[in-house]
Formats: structure tokens, C-alpha cells, sequence
């Protein structure tokens, strides 16, 4: 089997208060290049994305799997809002930029890429989801680069926002892009061990039972949705100690649990991360990465 490794990894991230960060500057700075007629959610795209690949020229084939809860919150409440209030018809470029994968398509022509790309959104489990697929198609040798991302923007004014997140009032809240670069057999920091996803404790608790990880070198994570009263029985079941959590610290956004996947590289505290998340739904959702720096 072909072992994905994480050859990089970059992000924007930045809380959010009445008036949002212009973004138009920092792409064009990022790029190298204005990107016109554009909004918030894919300039955070191309921002995060840029940042991930650095100075490097990602493979033509190299492809693209990007994820968001609710994708372009902007260009979907420009669309709307006149639709439903007024009956008007929306403008071209904004009703086609509705569809999420629009992103992609902006992130693949500024790499010159021309690989498979696809949009995935999930309620609790889009990175989880996307990843996993990003990983398949590694394994199986479909795909031997793959750029996958998180992008998730505010759209104002900031208290509707928070209400539409179900916030209470006056949470911080942020917005943020998350990437990593996946490699075929590469000689990353870490390498992306599994992604799991189970309908219910019992599939969890089973899956645990048979990975026999190292409590002196695995750091247990708290996906920001799973319960904190289940904490404690997870990381018994795993035999886990060390813990951490991908809320802390954080504004809100949907998802803080792929910053924390990012902190575990950099940080360099511990040779293995599992982190569990959950939905609603009773599901679970787990990612296994082990660092591979000497």
C-alpha cells in the first residue's frame, strides 16, 4: 500500500470583529498577481493554499479536495437575500461562484494544475471526509499529490453571524484556511496513518481496541465536537494519557479541529496524534498521524 506522507502544510487564520479583514491585498501579495472578481471565500482559498505550497511547484497532476460546512456564505447571501426579498435574478458571475467548487477551479489555475478536484461538505466531518477520500485515492494509486483544504469565512454583520452558528452572544469567532500537500511515498514530517469514520461508539471503541498505540509517545485531540464528557472514556479505552484540545484557545470557526492537526506538526511534543471527533448523529470520526522526523 502507497503511504501518504505530508509534505506541507499552511494556513490563514484571523478573528473576526464588525468589519472584516480586506483580503484583497493579501492575495494579490500571496499570488503575486491581483485575482479579479473574486470574494472572501475563494481569496482565502488561494491564501491558504499559497502558503501551503510555499516556494515549491506542485505537479500538474496534483489534485484538489476542498471542504467547508457551508461554503461561500457571502456569494450565497448576495444571491439570495434579492432573490427572496425582491425577485431579482442574480448577477452571472455570482450565481456560478455559488457552487463551491468554483474554489477549486481558481486554486488549480494558479498552480497550472490539471488533476481531479472535487468539493466535499459535510456537517461535522468535511476534513474528515476529505481527507479520507484524498488518502483512497493516494493508496490506490489514482493520485500521487494532493492538495487538500478547509476554508471558512464570517459574513456580517458579526452578531447575525454568530446567531447562524448558533453562538452565544459575544463569542469570538475567526475565520481560517487550512491545507496540507499529501505525497505519495514522500519524505514528509508526518504521515497520515488512517482516517476513520464509525456509526457508532461500539465501531470506535472496537477500532481502538486493535491500534495499540504508546501512551509515553501519542497525544490524544478532542475534535471540537465531540462531547467533553466523553473525553476521558475514549482515551481510556486507547490507553491515552496525554490530551489536548482543538477548541482551546481558538475563535470560533467550523473547523478548529484541522488547526490542531497542523499544531501537532509543528509543535513536534509527541510521535503520534489521534484525534476523535463526533456528529449528532452518533457517528465518530478519527485521524491517526504519526511524525517521522528523526
Amino acid at each position: 500500500m502507497i503511504e501518504p506522507s505530508i509534505h506541507a502544510l499552511g494556513d490563514y487564520h484571523a478573528p473576526v470583529e464588525d468589519s472584516l479583514p480586506d483580503l484583497r491585498a493579501l492575495t494579490t501579495a500571496e499570488t503575486g498577481k491581483p485575482v479579479r472578481r473574486i470574494g472572501r471565500f475563494i481569496q482565502s482559498a488561494l491564501i491558504g493554499a499559497v502558503r501551503c505550497v510555499g516556494s515549491e511547484t506542485p505537479p500538474a497532476g496534483t489534485a484538489v479536495y476542498m471542504t467547508s460546512r457551508r461554503g461561500d456564505l457571502e456569494v450565497t447571501l448576495e444571491v439570495m437575500e434579492p432573490l427572496f426579498k425582491y425577485g431579482e435574478a442574480p448577477k452571472p458571475l455570482s450565481f456560478i461562484n455559488t457552487v463551491s467548487n468554483a474554489a477549486c477551479f481558481y486554486v488549480a489555475r494558479h498552480f497550472g494544475l490539471h488533476g481531479r478536484s472535487c468539493f466535499i461538505s459535510n456537517t461535522h466531518f468535511s476534513f474528515e471526509t476529505a481527507l479520507q477520500l484524498a488518502l483512497l485515492d493516494i493508496e490506490t494509486g489514482q493520485v500521487t499529490s494532493a492538495l487538500v483544504g478547509s476554508v471558512d469565512i464570517a459574513a456580517p454583520p458579526i452578531g447575525i453571524h454568530r446567531r447562524r452558528l448558533d453562538l452565544a452572544e459575544a463569542t469570538p469567532v475567526a475565520e481560517a484556511s487550512h491545507w496540507l500537500w499529501l505525497r505519495a511515498g514522500g519524505q514528509g514530517a508526518s504521515v497520515v496513518r488512517s482516517v476513520e469514520m464509525f456509526a457508532d461508539r461500539a465501531a470506535l471503541s472496537a477500532w481502538l481496541a486493535r491500534q495499540a498505540l504508546d501512551p509515553a509517545r501519542t497525544v490524544f485531540n478532542r475534535g471540537q465536537f465531540l462531547p467533553a464528557d466523553q473525553v476521558a472514556g475514549i482515551m481510556g479505552e486507547a490507553g491515552l494519557t496525554q490530551v489536548k484540545d482543538a477548541a482551546e484557545g481558538r475563535a470560533y470557526y467550523d473547523s478548529q479541529s484541522v488547526a490542531a492537526l497542523g499544531d501537532f506538526i509543528r509543535e513536534g511534543e509527541a510521535a503520534v496524534l489521534l484525534q476523535v471527533n463526533a456528529n449528532d448523529s452518533g457517528g465518530y470520526s478519527a485521524i491517526l498521524l504519526e511524525a517521522t522526523r528523526g
